[in-house]
């Protein structure tokens, strides 16, 4: 190409070569540019240029000059790598500059390691926004940033692709669909002859077959290859390319790029069939290996309906409850209908998966889908059976049953079991949440006779739930006086030596409830720095026992915690990294998530987002009976509104207190201390003098032990006006003054005076500092 870009960083690395290094050793996949570059870096120097092929390089090093570049060094034949090394070793002053497809060469390793030689990777050689505006102004091709951001995204900075669709534009025609479709075909044509049909053809049959798979071992290369060498091809291909990647713990990955090359070049050298069966033995090695995702994964591309339904019901059957149906959402829709109607356990996982899309009516279809298949069937017939055990199973963990019917429903359950006309499939009783009061469903009809259910009911809940049932009534029962504000301190004494039998005879959501209860009562009692430990301890064991289900509710509780202790650089890097943030596309089993994330937001002092993140709540917590969510839900409302001093906090707070005042609920609204109970004074509520009492009392011991809890840290004392806001946007963007002027259409005085006043409220001296402060107070993104 005419115009070189060569960016900061590789100088900068050139710079360094020459000045200190011995070797200079770029290693990319071919349209990188290496040569372009290498040859833009060397301008004015005197160099001696060799390629690994070349007859000079089984001479001695030339005295005629101290720099010598080797291009293709991937070809170089293995006898004359001796040669190179003794270059190396007997010529102090001299300084290689080595150009290769490959991985850096074993031989040449004790340089990198005692300094003397700079790699430079694929990465380094990628270009970014900047180098695409330079290379399009010495194009004088006109682009906008919007563009530039597009030509990003769809060549990932590739070099050549990048040149390509400058080469495209370059006449006045746009970026769009069409200069894309163009470039990828060329730099598709490029890779097959550059790189494809220089490969032997069981090269090239080996790559094929792999392409559709993301990541693969060595195991699945031989299963889906057939080839028993695929360790040595693997081996070779890392050697002498760089298309093929490994990431250090024995899975391989393709260069994104080039994967689109060789999937480009399967549609167009397989059949259909021939594709299938790739599908179909990736299939099989997940199925083997029991990663039930990624083989419904390649049997849904290849079209097997029958091993999709086949393993969805094998994987309903060992992961049981409500967590997995949300996961496996794409592979049930992708069945034909009348697959699903030929299953007891796809019509039970269907009637769940639509409930928890909150499609009720869609779930209770498959309800009666389920029910009609059980009562066409003979009382003797085991299909039969099934479907009675999976309606029984649907009528106690569908969502939006209430709880109250459950008091008849489980005993009646019981007695089918007892009667063994019904075999109920395991349940998930918290729904990976840390809480049974407030798990599955929500038990606070059963907290009015806490006691009395506890002895009565108690022997058939442990026979319908099994092991589910370990240490549930014990931790339930703790959970329920823990709500109403009780001292649990010696019922979590006799739930500790229980842990024991949870952890060999139970469940993992049983013992994360009573993990959870404990940390609870720790922060309640003033004692986060404990309750962090005991929830971090945790989190390590199911790591590594893999129950990763657990860890995304285990990493929000974690983040309530630090919220506590006013840790706002950690509570920032969750909300950063791991909050839902996507209140458009509600997951109700992630409740607790949504629930942290709006207290982030209430701390950050984002009230409007806070307000977004809880809107789509309340329609679930309404039609299926979630009281103790819908409390947490109209608290922060409430709280949100009030920051906002708009009035209508106080319907929100009268019916967090109505709800809770009916179960006799205290610390679902104490637990918020310091940020509640302005509003709580304010309200003057006087239904139930007794019980608001206790619950003014809670509260304002949780406020003086957390002062600080749900407190806008980030607050400003002045706020920025509409203009100054956008004014901080352009600041953000390295805009200067007389660009600002320009852009807002404002006088150049003007804009100094809103500098002057954004920097004076932000509380810096500095236009950089402006900057660092408006991201960390997310004023810009």
């Amino acid at each position: 190409m005419d115009t070189v870009i060569v960016r900061p960083f590789v100088k900068q690395q050139f710079d360094r070569f020459m000045q200190d290094g011995r070797i200079l050793f770029i290693s990319a996949p071919c349209g990188f540019g290496k040569t372009t570059v290498a040859d833009a870096l060397l301008t004015g120097q005197t160099v001696i240029r060799l390629n690994a092929t070349d007859a000079g390089l089984t001479a001695p090093f030339p005295e005629t000059g101290n720099l010598m570049l080797v291009d293709d060094l991937q070809l170089m034949q293995e006898d004359d790598w001796p040669l190179v090394r003794d270059w190396i070793r007997h010529g102090q002053e001299r300084r290689l500059m080595l150009l290769s497809r490959g991985a850096v060469p074993g031989i040449l390793m004790e340089y990198t390691y005692n300094g003397q030689m700079i790699v430079l990777e694929a990465d380094d050689l990628l270009f970014d926004h900047n180098d695409i505006r330079k290379l399009y102004d010495a194009y004088e091709i006109t682009v906008t940033d919007s563009e530039i951001n597009g030509i990003l995204k769809e060549s990932l900075g590739y070099p050549l692709g990048v040149v390509i669709t400058a080469r495209y534009m370059s006449g006045g025609r746009a970026f769009g669909t069409d200069v894309v479709e163009r470039a990828f075909i060329e730099v598709y044509r490029y890779f097959e002859t550059a790189v494809y049909h220089r490969l032997d053809l069981p090269v090239r049959r080996f790559l094929l077959e792999l392409a559709p798979f993301e990541n693969f071992d060595i195991e699945l290369a031989r299963m889906v290859s057939g080839d028993q060498h695929a360790g040595a091809l693997l081996s070779w291909l890392l050697k002498n390319t760089t298309m093929l990647r490994y990431d250090g713990t024995q899975r391989y990955y393709f260069w994104s790029k080039f994967r689109g090359f060789l999937l480009w070049e399967m549609e167009r050298e397989y059949t259909d069939e021939k594709c299938r069966m790739l599908y179909s033995r990736g299939g099989l090695y997940y199925e083997l290996k029991e990663d039930y995702v990624h083989a419904l994964e390649c049997y849904t591309r290849g079209g097997d309906h029958s091993k999709v339904s086949e393993l969805l019901i094998r994987n309903a059957q060992l992961h049981p409850g409500m967590g997995h149906y949300s996961e496996m959402e794409r592979y049930y829709r992708s069945l034909p209908e009348s697959e699903i109607l030929a299953s007891p356990s796809l019509m039970q996982g269907m009637s769940m998966l639509c409930a928890l899309a909150m499609d009720y009516a869609g779930s209770e279809r498959w309800y009666r889908e389920l029910r009609e298949f059980g009562r066409r069937c003979d009382r003797q017939d085991a299909a039969g059976k099934q479907a009675r055990s999976r309606l029984a199973w649907l009528d106690i963990s569908l969502p939006q049953r209430g709880v109250e019917s459950l008091i008849d429903t489980i005993p009646a359950v019981f007695r089918l079991m007892t009667n063994k006309e019904v075999n109920l499939p395991a349940f998930s009783v918290t729904s990976a949440l840390p809480s049974i009061m407030n798990g599955g469903k929500d038990f606070s009809a059963w907290s009015k006779k806490d006691d009395l259910l506890y002895q009565t009911i108690r022997i058939p809940v442990e026979a319908v739930l099994g092991k589910d049932s370990v240490g549930l009534a014990d931790c339930a029962i703790a959970e329920s006086k823990f709500e109403k504000g009780e001292n649990i301190s010696n019922r979590m004494l006799s739930l500790i030596p229980i842990m024991s039998e949870v952890r060999q005879n139970g469940t993992p959501d049983i013992e994360y409830a009573i993990n959870g209860l404990f940390v609870r009562n720790q922060l309640a009692n003033g004692q986060p720095e404990d309750a962090r430990r005991t929830i971090h301890a945790l989190r390590e064991q199911y790591e590594q026992r893999g129950l990763t289900r657990f860890l995304p509710n285990m990493d929000a509780m974690c983040c309530r915690i630090e919220l506590h202790m006013d840790q706002f650089d950690r509570t920032d890097e969750w909300y950063r990294t791991k909050a839902p943030r996507d209140p458009m596309h509600l997951n109700v089993m992630k409740r607790y998530q949504y629930l942290t994330q709006a207290m982030v937001e209430l701390a950050d002092g984002r009230v409007d987002a806070a307000m977004i993140t809880l809107a789509p709540l309340e329609p679930y917590c309404q039609k299926c009976g979630r009281y103790i969510d819908a409390i947490h839900l109209h608290v922060l409302t409430a709280v949100a509104l009030y920051r906002k001093k708009e009035d209508t906090w106080r319907e929100h707070l009268t019916e967090a207190l109505t709800t809770a005042q009916e179960y006799r609920f205290i610390r679902t609204i104490s637990v918020y201390g310091d940020a509640v109970l302005p509003l709580l004074e304010d309200l003057h509520w006087d239904k139930n003098k007794r019980w608001f009492d206790r619950l003014m009392t809670d509260t304002r011991a949780q406020a003086a032990l957390y002062p600080h809890f749900l407190e806008s840290h980030l607050a400003q004392t002045e706020v920025l006006t509409p203009t100054e806001t956008q004014i901080l946007h352009l600041i953000c963007a390295d805009k200067s003054n007389a660009q600002i002027a320009q852009i807002m259409n404002i006088k150049l005085t003007t804009v100094k005076t809103h500098v002057s006043h954004i920097l004076s409220k932000l509380d810096v001296s500095r236009r950089s500092e402006a900057k660092t402060v408006a991201k960390k107070l997310r004023l810009v993104p």
